[in-house]
């Protein structure tokens, strides 16, 4: 097949580029004319069918460039559309990316909380060896957990970022076509967040990646402070050492909790009721400080419940992760079906161009043997009247109209 030429490359009408040759040289249309614009298949003929057979060439020519041209244009055009198509289908791809990459970070936050759940069962038991130091390991792993769980920030975390006034989890939203399409991820949480709030209306909030916790006013949120030495502090402590249980009331979830804010001052007394959310392990003053055989029962079984609940956060993780594959394979397969219609585009220009140059051959060919008959037409009157006449004045005649 001939290549594919562009609108600004006129086809050249003449000898074998048009035609194609039978294997001799000059054995094309255009190369049955002699240099000096005499026809070798038909004998000598006229200046004006020389002229005639110019002009055919170039008007033939020129047809054919405007078009290719033409041809060439609409091409440009369609697949122009389809680039705009593309670009646009592109952008969606791209969020549908970052969904994935939040469902890869999930995954990934998931796997690192089981094993540190399972790590810390080597913690409670070592606290009967060494409490100390197994007792600050079992709460550093606590905030590890809280710190994977919100690693990511929001935009690509689908077991974090929860709202922490009311516990909604983490929304990811992302684009699924080119209309109004939306998919909403609806995340999960798999740390560990609570609160005390006190009967007098006080709440207690941790600080999840450190050991501090601060009272807050519930009405505003605002953080309270506490006057020690007519000098105001900020009303927090460690949970790591600021905090004694008292009681717990695992059916009711009414809690009583020392909280020691200046260690030489006795420490304010705080009753109220226990919030957990996630996965709901706690850290060590929970659990009286593993002092216990009942208290590290009591710890080994919120571990196997932390366990569960981080199953559950997975499988949460899961429907998310089969929703964002599912827009994925529809955003790939839009892509992939615009590469074919532009594929179709340049296939149908070039079978086009291809036959527009056959066309263009095949007309010029048509008109070249109908001058081509017209003139051998006029060679037989001329022979046919030579024979009759005898004046060389009148044969001198008729010699110029051929």
């Amino acid at each position: 097949m001939v290549g594919v030429l562009s609108a600004n490359m006129p086809i050249s009408l003449s000898g074998s580029a048009l035609l194609g040759t039978s294997g001799a040289a000059g054995a094309s249309v255009l190369g049955a004319f002699n240099s000096d614009g005499t026809s070798a298949l038909l004998g000598n003929i006229s200046s004006t069918t020389s002229s005639l057979i110019s002009q055919m060439k170039a008007t033939a020519n020129q047809r054919l460039v405007e078009e290719q041209a033409a041809i060439t244009e609409l091409a440009t055009q369609r697949r122009d559309a389809i680039n705009v198509q593309n670009e646009r289908w592109i952008s969606v791809k791209a969020q549908v990316n970052n969904a994935q990459i939040a469902v890869d970070n999930g995954r990934e936050g998931i796997e690192k909380i089981n094993q540190t759940l399972l790590l810390m069962r080597g913690s409670v038991a070592g606290t009967q060896e060494d409490l100390a130091f197994y007792k600050d390991l079992f709460n550093a792993q606590v905030t590890e957990i809280n710190n994977e769980a919100d690693s990511g920030g929001k935009a690509f975390n689908l077991i974090g970022g929860i709202n922490r006034s009311d516990y909604t989890p983490n929304v990811i939203e992302y684009r699924n076509n080119l209309g109004m399409g939306f998919t909403q991820l609806t995340g999960t949480y798999a740390g560990s967040d609570y609160k005390i709030v006190a009967n007098d209306g006080t709440e207690w909030i941790p600080d999840l990646g450190s050991d501090l916790i601060e009272a807050h006013t519930a009405a505003s949120g605002e953080a309270q402070t506490y006057t020690t030495g007519g000098i105001e502090i900020r009303k927090a402590t460690s949970t790591r050492n600021g905090m004694e249980l008292v009681s717990f009331d695992a059916q009711t979830n009414a809690i009583t909790v020392n909280i020691s804010i200046v260690p030489h001052e006795a420490p304010i007394v705080v009753t109220g009721t226990l919030t957990r959310h996630g996965n709901g392990i706690m850290q060590s003053w929970f659990y009286n400080d593993f002092a216990t055989a009942a208290d590290r029962t009591r710890a080994f079984n919120d571990i196997s419940a932390a366990e569960v609940n981080v199953v559950l956060a997975s499988g949460e993780l899961a429907r998310s992760a089969a929703q964002a594959t599912m827009d994925q394979r529809k955003v790939d397969a839009a892509l992939d079906e615009l590469t074919k219609e532009s594929g179709a585009i340049q296939q149908t220009q070039m079978e086009q161009m291809e036959e527009s140059r056959v066309k263009a051959a095949q007309q010029y060919q048509a008109m070249l043997t109908n001058l081509q008959n017209l003139s051998s037409q006029q060679q037989n009157y001329l022979n046919a009247f030579a024979g009759f006449i005898d004046s060389p004045f009148a044969q001198a005649s008729l010699n110029l109209l051929a």
